[in-house]
């Protein structure tokens, strides 16, 4: 009710409001709204969330997926605040048997159209500034110093200027809650943290938090090679790579949740299962 004072185009937009339902995320705060124009998602960023995020950068991607039907469209979106409305759709309650598949094509959809997104995400460079966020915690720097340790025996970065890599725009967060798996197909939501990147660093994190099986991890790749990214594919190796990178920003992104006052029986225990995931990994 008071997002809806503070902006009233939320009110011109929605007009009178029916109900609200908290709907489940760890950044922001998202309700599904019932109002007398229809449903809505109505997210609001947590304070505490505010700094770490390009809002101007993730509009801009934002209407860029949009485009190419892979982004609910924003309704209003306002890049100083952080508010984003958009329409509701109707998930199913159990992703379908092709969902890895078609998941696959999705993020082989947005990585070959040739887009440019603003911001860039690299992997090395966001797991140090992480770290660095930490230097006052010391009790929490020393829970991934052990993994610290193993990354630095592959200490190259994940890209630097002017060697050469192809970066594509890349979600940069695909998990299960911002894929959503509806009649015809999935909506990607949540573009936060958006920007150009490595293909595999999509590839990996969509393999990990979704918890594909090996066969669902074939399926998925499959599905993004014929989507056009059959020629963006990364190897074997580049790819487990990957996924440890992406284990470790997951592992300090909950450390960091912890150092900022959160729920530390939510976020110390998931931190936990990606330092040694990643770490099982890199051994």
């Amino acid at each position: 009710m008071a997002a809806f004072i503070d902006h009233p185009v939320l009110a011109e937009t929605c007009g009178q409001l029916l109900e609200a339902v908290p709907q489940s995320g760890l950044t922001n705060r998202v309700f599904r709204l019932s109002t007398e124009t229809g449903d809505y998602f109505l997210r609001l960023p947590r304070a505490e969330t505010a700094s770490m995020i390009d809002r101007h950068a993730e509009a801009h991607n934002l209407a860029l997926a949009a485009e190419l039907g892979l982004a609910l469209p924003a309704i209003y979106c306002n890049p100083e605040t952080g508010i984003l409305l958009t329409g509701a759709v109707e998930t199913l309650e159990r992703a379908p048997v092709g969902f890895a598949n078609d998941l696959g094509k999705s993020v082989g959809r947005l990585h070959s159209t040739g887009g440019k997104f603003h911001g860039k995400l690299d992997p090395a460079s966001v797991y140090e500034t992480q770290k660095s966020g930490l230097n006052q915690q010391p009790d929490l720097l020393k829970k991934i110093s052990a993994l610290d340790a193993a990354l630095a025996k592959n200490n190259k970065p994940a890209f630097a200027e002017g060697d050469g890599t192809f970066l594509v725009p890349s979600h940069g967060d695909l998990s299960p809650g911002n894929c959503l798996a509806v009649g015809s197909g999935i909506w990607l939501i949540d573009w936060e943290y958006s920007g150009m990147s490595l293909p595999a660093w999509d590839l990996a994190y969509a393999i990990l938090e979704n918890g594909f099986t090996a066969e669902d991890e074939q399926l998925f790749l499959q599905g993004y090679a014929t989507a056009g990214g059959r020629e963006l594919l990364p190897t074997e190796g580049q790819l487990n790579l990957m996924k440890s990178r992406c284990d470790a920003v997951s592992g300090l992104w909950a450390l960091e949740q912890v150092a900022r006052g959160r729920d530390a029986a939510t976020f110390r225990p998931f931190a936990q299962d990606r330092i040694e995931r990643a770490l099982g990994r890199l051994r």
